[in-house]
């Protein structure tokens, strides 16, 4: 299906698409490659380096050939496995969208954030939010070829002050339906919008809730603190023997004295709510939990190894799971302009390692157990989102 065009420079034949000319008169700046499709409407852009993949993807609708959700998706399939035999298989995805309609974002795009909008008739480029920060350096000069000039004729140009340009030329979907100059384009049906939120609803739910389940056993229930803590802490015996798998996730939220879990939820509050901003609130939520049972399961596989029958209570494996996914994240996104370094992750996990294990009374089978679970998980949801999304 995929046809590889053997001339570095695009010609300018007959039937030649003039709009994608002067995308890929950007593109070649940037070192992409033209890959050649057999789809009318459908043009495909490659900046290989190494097992890096960088693939810029134009639909144009307007030389009149319109592809169903099923379609698309069906594409995009078969590029990932050109891109495959070509020996990326670490490949990123900017879909540029050239089309007059806005029901095209929705059909071809629902649930995604990884596509960039061109609107013909107004010279108007649209960059989503969340889009992948590998292809900002295509943005300004775009922009230049598309300056976004605003058509007070139609219905995006209702509102007072469209008419008003910035320097940036991009555009802002308003609550009403109307179109704002702005510097990113926002999307009211992207179900990835929990990444962009300013709070960090999940992580903060998991701290109330183990302050609350603190402030109940130390507290209110003072009197029968012991009963409570025994009937909730992780033991391999009353796991394996007794049948109670509950212990795997009470004993996260469980916590002997004010120091402990002001140490927990203070680290927590800090890498938690990075990692949620980078990940989404959903996965956030699943990693940190399945990092606290699988946390679990390595201390008790130790303590059974040495024959030991302790209990053990914290969210502190958990913990570890969301440093080992945060330093997984950093690596895979080290190309990308951020303000956390793979060093600085990695000293920092590895200074907490090795304050447990110089430490009296620390599980450390549940802390080694934690990061090697959220690292291993972080790749894994990578890998299913891949998947199951365009890019």
């Amino acid at each position: 299906m995929l046809q590889r065009n053997t001339k570095e420079a695009i010609t300018e034949g007959k039937g030649e698409n003039m709009i994608y000319q002067e995308i890929v008169s950007v593109l070649k700046r940037y070192d992409y490659r033209d890959i050649r499709l057999n789809i009318p409407g459908v043009y495909m852009a490659l900046r290989q380096e190494g097992q890096n993949g960088y693939v810029v993807v134009t639909v144009d609708e307007t030389v009149g050939n319109t592809l169903s959700r099923e379609q698309f998706l069906h594409i995009a399939e078969q590029i990932r496995d050109f891109l495959r035999k070509k020996d990326c298989f670490y490949s990123r995805f900017l879909y540029l969208l050239v089309s007059e309609e806005e029901e095209s974002v929705h059909r071809l795009f629902q649930g995604q954030d990884c596509f960039w909008r061109i609107i013909p008739s107004r010279r108007c480029l649209m960059v989503f939010e969340t889009s992948d920060q590998s292809f900002l350096e295509l943005r300004k000069p775009l922009e230049q070829i598309f300056p976004g000039i605003s058509n007070s004729n139609d219905r995006y140009g209702q509102q007072q002050g469209n008419e008003n340009r910035q320097n940036n030329g991009n555009w802002q979907q308003q609550n009403n339906g109307s179109w704002q100059n702005t510097q990113r384009y926002r999307s009211n049906f992207n179900w990835n919008a929990l990444k962009t939120q300013k709070l960090p609803w999940c992580n903060i739910i998991i701290i109330v809730l183990n302050v609350l389940v603190f402030l109940y056993t130390d507290l209110f229930a003072y009197s029968q603190n012991d009963a409570i803590v025994n009937a909730g802490a992780l033991s391999w015996y009353a796991v394996l023997e007794q049948g109670q798998w509950y212990r795997l996730l009470t004993c996260m939220f469980l916590h002997s004295n004010l120091e402990h879990i002001f140490n927990n939820m203070l680290i927590l509050g800090y890498v938690g709510s990075c990692l949620e901003e980078k990940i989404g609130s959903i996965r956030y939520g699943i990693l940190y939990l399945a990092s606290g049972i699988l946390a679990g399961c390595a201390s008790m596989g130790y303590n059974m190894l040495q024959n030991d029958n302790v209990v053990s209570i914290g969210a502190s494996g958990a913990i570890f799971g969301v440093i080992g996914a945060m330093l997984f994240v950093v690596l895979a996104r080290r190309n990308e302009e951020d303000r956390y370094t793979v060093r600085q992750i990695a000293v920092m996990a590895a200074l907490s390692l090795y304050g447990g294990l110089t430490s009296q009374g620390v599980d450390n089978a549940a802390h080694f157990g934690g990061f090697i679970a959220g690292f291993i998980l972080a790749w894994i949801l990578t890998m299913l989102q891949k998947r199951r999304g365009v890019s």
